[in-house]
């Protein structure tokens, strides 16, 4: 990847000055532009993309879209132009968006492990997808047959008001292996990758935006637990 995505380092950047490294068309008035670091995250993961502006000298551009193509970050642009190879532009992301996924983001984590606290998962319950859009969900493979929507949520929030540090680290498949509560089918073996550690609860994969505290998140409601199809699909929402 020819892009350094600063936002796995740090969720918290809102700025980048950047240099461009390639430029295709996609339509009339619009770009998609590569550059050498960002801080506008792609969507994926189940997390939105970011929007924003790219400026320069006497230039402005709307980032409506941030995608990953055939493995390189391309932020589409809306504007009647776009400066040359190497320009160097200034990046800002809309950040009320951004924070806003990263509370839903943390918060469907925070889910995921009071699911675990609560014995439900990884072994009865096998975490398969989650989305943390607009209609936020996590979906489980395997049945309860019984009714834990309050008690979820009841472990849910006692985790925000815990106040618990979200930490973020670069480590080998083995070493993620041996410490997450349990792993995505199909991780890559031959580079780091990230996981997300839960003070206290446990660690898993991840490669997303992350608040830095549970309380961040604010209050978790969870809108329903239903079972459909021999899978357990759980719906919330954030305060």
């Amino acid at each position: 990847m020819k892009t350094v995505p600063l936002y796995l380092e740090d969720s918290y950047l809102q700025t980048v000055n950047a240099s461009i490294l390639e430029i295709q068309p996609e339509g009339t008035g619009r770009f998609r532009i590569l550059l050498d670091k960002t801080v506008f995250y792609p969507m994926g993961g189940g997390q939105p993309t970011d929007q924003g502006e790219f400026t320069s000298d006497n230039w402005q551009a709307k980032v409506y879209m941030v995608m990953m193509k055939d493995g390189e970050i391309w932020h589409y642009i809306e504007s009647p132009t776009v400066p040359p190879v190497g320009t160097q532009i200034h990046g800002q992301i809309d950040w009320n968006r951004r924070f806003k996924n990263m509370r839903m983001h943390s918060a469907g984590h925070v889910v995921d492990f009071s699911m675990f606290l609560l014995g439900y998962s990884p072994n009865t319950l096998k975490p398969l997808k989650g989305d943390h859009g607009k209609k936020p969900y996590i979906v489980y493979q395997g049945v309860l047959g019984k009714d834990i929507k309050q008690e979820l949520e009841n472990k849910s929030n006692e985790l925000v008001e815990k106040g618990l540090a979200f930490s973020c680290e670069f480590v080998p498949l083995e070493q993620l292996t041996k410490d997450a509560i349990y792993l995505q089918p199909g991780l890559p073996a031959n580079k780091p990758l990230r996981k997300l550690t839960l003070e206290t609860v446990g660690s898993v994969a991840d490669g997303g935006t992350q608040v830095k505290n549970t309380k961040e998140v604010g209050k978790i409601n969870i809108l329903s637990v239903t079972e459909q199809d021999g899978n357990t699909i759980v719906v919330y929402s954030v305060v």
